[in-house]
């Protein structure tokens, strides 16, 4: 799959010469970003299936002169549409944590962190990563949000939670792992083993709490949230990422 892709970039590059080496390489690196984020949606997984989809698009040479014309649009783009698409899960979170009675400084505080850190930051780095095969891509994103998760962290009470930070970097799982179609069963899976390993760690390893099972139900539909909310962004995300350039040709 990727030689036909390399080759459709390599002739967008070709028609960008008028660009300095470093910008031209981050406009390829964009356009690439985009057409994997295509293909990944549309469950392409051949070089037939990904020269099918690349001859729907525009010529290369013609991509690359409405490119150079906007160059400076591609990552406004980029930008604006990673933070819309953190917000939903910001917003979705903090809004759980407002509605079981949390302080509404404690709310937004989380749903800044986890919104615009761990959400927005995973989608505006995601581009890096593509290449690598599915259980690749799993790994670095959980290791990437974990580390963009320790704003996470300071969202308690009483200074720094460690513990936080696992919601970050399940954050990262689920948003990697929804970028393509999953089976049911493991959609409903996560929420409730995630739930499971967080009890696990909390009042079993590190003894921080004490297990009830009233607190079962919140902790599972706090996750729950986080799962569906993480799902909107990366649907809402793929309508936003829709540029006129990387339309069909009927339709351009």
């Amino acid at each position: 799959m990727l030689r036909a892709l390399e080759a459709y970039l390599n002739q967008v590059g070709s028609g960008l010469q008028g660009l300095t080496c470093r910008r031209r390489l981050t406009l390829i690196r964009e356009l690439e970003a985009h057409l994997l984020d295509e293909a990944e949606a549309r469950g392409i997984h051949s070089e037939s299936a990904m020269s099918a989809l690349l001859s729907e698009k525009e010529h290369p040479i013609q991509l690359a002169e409405e490119i150079a014309a906007g160059e400076g649009q591609d990552a406004n783009h980029r930008g604006g549409t990673a933070l819309a698409a953190g917000m939903i899960i910001g917003l979705a979170t903090g809004g759980h944590l407002w509605i079981e009675g949390w302080h509404w400084y404690i709310s937004l505080a989380f749903a800044a962190a986890q919104g615009l850190a761990v959400g927005a930051g995973y989608f505006w780095v995601r581009r890096h990563w593509l290449r690598l095969n599915p259980w690749a891509r799993t790994v670095v994103a959980v290791l990437i949000t974990l580390l963009l998760s320790i704003p996470l962290g300071f969202t308690t009470h009483h200074g720094f939670k460690p513990t936080r930070l696992l919601y970050g970097a399940f954050t990262g799982f689920l948003l990697e792992r929804h970028s393509q179609e999953r089976p049911l069963w493991q959609t409903l899976l996560e929420p409730v083993a995630f739930t499971a390993l967080m009890f696990f760690v909390e009042a079993g390893l590190l003894g921080r709490v004490q297990f009830q099972w009233w607190k079962v139900p919140l902790e599972l539909s706090f996750n729950a949230t986080l799962l569906l909310s993480v799902m909107i962004a990366l649907r809402f995300k793929r309508l936003l990422a829709e540029r006129r350039v990387l339309t069909p040709q009927e339709q351009g």
